[in-house]
């Protein structure tokens, strides 16, 4: 039979929910400040995760198409049976016989559960759900539980019944990395690539990317790389025989370091790592180099689980205003728990361990427990959070406690697009000047922060915030950020006025 038309062949289906799959978030950005900053880092985490999951237009209308295929479907889905499709081409070909097919001209293949090629010469069974491409083809998937495909490649053979297939000198986008691979085979729980290089970086010439003779991609569960090797432009920086990536954990990084300078570290640069050892038992690392104090590392030992967060520390720590800390080691516990129907949230913490500072030497314990509202939604886009804490903070060296409630009460809003602010009082027992320890702590107690944020370009950001004390009435800290995306490169500037310091990070785009 010979067509000149759109043809809809349906063969049965099982329940199929168009819902797009969901992806891991992107990695989190945090601020290092004072000035109580931070609290507008959602900005920058949405601006990421919407980057990261953002969905090309063809993919936004297949799925739309394959909704619409539903809806318009005369007969009843018959569960037992494959996937219908619809086949547009200038010239189409069907056998009803057998269930061979051949088109040419434009040809689009859709099935009901958002898959689509397309071609200028196709052939297949309809009834074996088989689809061949000779030449070169163009896939889009967006197929519920499947990776997220926008692929190029030629010597197409696929079967979008047992979800299996093949193609060959492909490149395109899997998910969130741009992947290029002699020969790709995609399989219904993963994607295998032979020969291939990807990266986040969209870039027709990356500025960075990872090579591998064998890539298995597992969606939302690992990346399984052989033969490794991690590349700055055309410059090989290291490799290794076999790496695994976790692909449903936020906080597992590819291969991207970071350099920059602050006047108390000069120039520096630094990696973070992670190693899976058990489920849900891992280590997180950073190795990082400065110029005024040679080697600073640290690695947690980190362990979650139903009770809580239990990590093992070891190593040297940085605060937000360059304050060092060398812990060897020291043990944390930290747990959040809903208080059933109440809007509160109860927060537990405790740390013990050797902390040195100035070869200070002390064993340093900490105890505290903390008791949060919700945010309250006060209308306007006017956002309230509300906290009060006890804490007690013991020390070895010179037989110290400091102990004490205190409180914050943080008020913040999104005016539009561009601007947003923040207006943060707190008070806090421990400050540097009664504590031993010169680390993560103001120099005094009583604090009202200010500041906002204004993006006045789709590449530019900045930041403005103020930190008053209120026990004197002057002001304490006042931070200016700049933050500024490259295509591939994101540049975050920090100037500190009140003791005019510099501090600039260089990274490669993480998402």
């Amino acid at each position: 039979m010979k067509r000149n038309t759109k043809a809809l062949l349906c063969a049965g289906l099982m329940a199929i929910s168009l819902v797009l799959p969901q992806v891991a978030d992107a990695s989190k950005y945090t601020a290092s400040t004072d000035t109580n900053a931070d609290v507008l880092d959602y900005l920058e985490n949405n601006k990421r995760s919407a980057r990261e999951n953002a969905i090309a237009d063809e993919q936004k209308q297949l799925v739309h198409d394959a909704f619409e295929m539903r809806k318009n479907l005369r007969d009843p889905l018959d569960p037992t049976k494959n996937v219908p499709v619809a086949m547009e081409g200038d010239e189409l070909f069907y056998d009803q016989r057998n269930g061979d097919f051949y088109a040419t001209g434009q040809v689009n293949i859709t099935s009901l559960d958002a898959q689509r090629f397309q071609t200028e010469e196709v052939n297949g069974n309809i009834q074996n759900t088989e689809v061949n491409v000779p030449g070169k083809g163009h896939m889009v998937q967006m197929t519920p539980g499947q990776a997220k495909i926008v692929m190029d490649g030629y010597k197409i053979q696929y079967n979008y019944g047992k979800k299996t297939g093949s193609m060959e000198d492909a490149s395109g986008k899997i998910d969130h990395e741009y992947i290029k691979g002699k020969r790709i085979e995609m399989y219904p729980d993963k994607i295998v690539i032979y020969d291939g290089t990807m990266t986040k970086c969209s870039a027709i010439n990356p500025d960075y990317h990872t090579s591998a003779s064998k890539i298995e991609v597992y969606p939302g569960d690992k990346m399984i790389c052989y033969d490794l090797k991690f590349w700055l432009g055309h410059v090989p920086v290291y490799s290794t025989k076999k790496r695994t990536f976790r692909l449903d954990k936020e906080d597992d990084q590819t291969d991207l370091p970071k350099v920059g300078y602050t006047n108390d570290d000069g120039w520096w640069i630094s990696k973070d790592f992670r190693y899976d050892l058990a489920k849900q038992l891992y280590i997180d690392s950073e190795v990082k180099y400065t110029g005024k104090h040679g080697f600073r590392s640290h690695a947690d030992l980190v362990h979650n689980n139903m009770l809580g967060t239990f990590k093992v520390l070891y190593g040297y720590y940085e605060s937000s205003n360059n304050k060092w800390v060398k812990k060897e080691p020291s043990f944390t516990y930290s747990k959040s728990i809903p208080l059933g129907d109440w809007p509160f949230t109860l927060g537990l913490s405790y740390e013990r361990g050797k902390w040195t500072q100035n070869d200070i030497h002390s064993i340093h314990t900490y105890y505290g427990i903390s008791l949060s509202h919700n945010t309250i939604n006060l209308g306007g886009n006017h956002k309230l959070d509300l906290s009060t804490s006890y804490s007690i903070t013991n020390e070895s060296a010179d037989d110290s406690s400091i102990r004490g409630f205190g409180y914050a009460a943080l008020l913040r809003r999104d005016v539009d697009k561009r601007w947003s602010y923040y207006t943060r009082y707190s008070y806090s027992q421990a400050n540097t000047k009664n504590s031993l320890f010169d680390y993560d702590l103001d120099s005094y107690s009583r604090k009202l922060a200010a500041g906002f944020s204004y993006k006045f370009s789709d590449h530019d950001r900045v930041v403005v915030g103020s930190a008053f004390d209120m026990n004197d009435r002057s002001l304490a800290d006042m931070d200016l950020y700049w933050l500024h995306d490259f295509h591939c490169l994101q540049l975050i500037s920090r100037y500190r006025v009140k003791r005019h310091q510099i501090n600039v990070t260089l990274q490669f785009n993480p998402w």
